[in-house]
């Protein structure tokens, strides 16, 4: 199968490195021609328990149109890269069916309703660090779970495919609740992301001082009240932070790297559905406001 993968980030790299191994033609749109020459010249690498492995990959870059034939596009941009996306190709009609693996839940609404196309949602558990434009390290071992979005009964070929050539190192799933799975991530993201980038610490410091506790407890309330999630899921919350207790989160990376983060389709989904639903969400306002602030001032 011809497998477009939008976005070379960490998570573009890895899905590309495992489906090529898997025997799939694999193309990688890049934003920059030298990670594309990079590609194309020395291949595509993970990192692995100590290992390096090698694969040749084929590359583009976003500006072209090269891939629009692709069998699946697999989206792997940053939520900050989405609006290019549906501005190059919401006039085009016949695109390929669209898995998206980003966090927040606004861009597949948005993706619906502009795109004629099969939408898909997916959920990555994996962990993964890019090390370079060409070197994945895969750090710890997850799946994919994936999903058609509202209103679609049909899974197409193309993901059906996906699923049952997927291995045990990198499994990818059909889930009928990837909408519930959606949430319960966001509602993590709502947690860690924010406090993590705001008090500048690993994710595990978050339970290791009374008032931060305190504060997850109060974005986490305010979370399943908008979100419809039940009080069982702290428990998810509190294994998640424990289980990534070193890894700095992907907010608090990039305000120390000077990117906008992921803020708005975190936080700002919330608030948009706390408005809607009339429901108070102080704590997750403030939170907003000065993630936004610290953007603001770098």
């Amino acid at each position: 199968m011809n497998v477009v993968i939008i976005g070379g980030g960490a998570i573009g790299l890895l899905a590309a490195f495992y489906l090529r191994k898997q025997g799939h033609v694999v193309t990688v749109v890049t934003r920059t021609s030298e990670q594309r020459e990079k590609l194309l010249q020395e291949g595509l690498c993970l990192e692995k328990q100590g290992q390096s492995f090698n694969l040749d990959i084929n590359a583009s870059t976003f500006q072209k149109d090269d891939y629009i034939n692709g069998d699946v596009w697999i989206i792997a941009l940053k939520q900050t890269q989405l609006d290019d996306f549906f501005k190059k190709w919401e006039k085009y009609s016949n695109l390929p069916p669209m898995l998206f693996l980003q966090n927040g839940m606004g861009h597949l609404e948005q993706a619906s309703s502009l795109f004629t196309s099969p939408i898909y949602g997916g959920v990555v558990t994996h962990g993964a660090m890019k090390l370079n434009d060409r070197t994945i390290k895969h750090t710890g071992l997850g799946k994919i779970f994936l999903g058609s979005w509202k209103g679609i009964t049909n899974f197409d070929l193309e993901l059906a495919t996906l699923v049952s050539h997927s291995t045990k190192e990198f499994p990818i799933i059909k889930t009928d609740s990837v909408e519930y799975m959606l949430k319960r991530k966001l509602l993590i993201n709502l947690i860690v992301n924010p406090l993590t980038a705001l008090y500048g610490v690993k994710n595990g410091c978050l339970l290791s001082n009374d008032e931060w506790i305190d504060n997850m407890r109060g974005l986490f309330k305010e979370g399943i009240e908008v979100l419809g999630l039940c009080e069982s899921e702290w428990e998810t919350v509190l294994d998640v932070v424990e289980n990534t207790s070193e890894n700095e989160s992907s907010m608090l990376r990039d305000l120390k790297q000077g990117n906008k983060t992921e803020i708005h389709a975190i936080t700002g989904y919330i608030i948009k559905e706390s408005f809607e639903k009339n429901i108070s969400v102080p704590i997750t306002n403030f939170v907003h406001r000065s993630i936004v602030g610290l953007e603001g001032g770098r």
